[in-house]
């Protein structure tokens, strides 16, 4: 095994009495600064499926955020989906995906249009306290 300085620190530390909290930043109205389009994994494979990654400017971060996934209602339910590419046949993005959702709800008609917007974001869900964009 390799060692640095900092590993006998590691080694040795005890586990303490207090719990992870629970999202380290709050939800809150983001602005999109950029929008990334992710094609391989972290292996570093060619992904089957592109997932497009809003790059976020967060009131309580100096540095952007990703976000991956929208919280939307659909069947009367309320849901996460991700980002997917996914186009019909005449290379569009399928109505009712994650994308044309977010777009429909930043009143968008491209992702490029989507930079300098601003949207709510809200906890995935209890159990998973990252953010996602809120549309509805």
């Amino acid at each position: 095994m390799e060692e640095n300085e900092n590993s006998s620190d590691i080694l040795n530390t005890k586990t303490g009495d207090n719990e992870r909290p629970k999202g380290t930043i709050s939800p809150a109205k983001v602005t999109i600064a950029s929008v990334v389009v992710k094609t391989k994994d972290k292996e570093g494979k060619t992904m089957t499926t592109p997932l497009v990654q809003f790059m976020v400017k967060h009131p309580e971060k100096d540095d952007l955020i990703v976000i991956s996934k929208v919280q939307l209602i659909e069947n009367k339910k309320i849901i996460n989906k991700g980002f997917w590419v996914e186009k019909d046949k005449e290379n569009n993005f399928y109505k009712g995906s994650a994308i044309s959702t977010i777009l429909e709800a930043l009143e968008c008609k491209t992702l490029s249009e989507t930079y300098g917007k601003e949207i709510d974001t809200i906890e995935e869900s209890e159990e998973s306290p990252y953010l996602c964009l809120k549309a509805y």
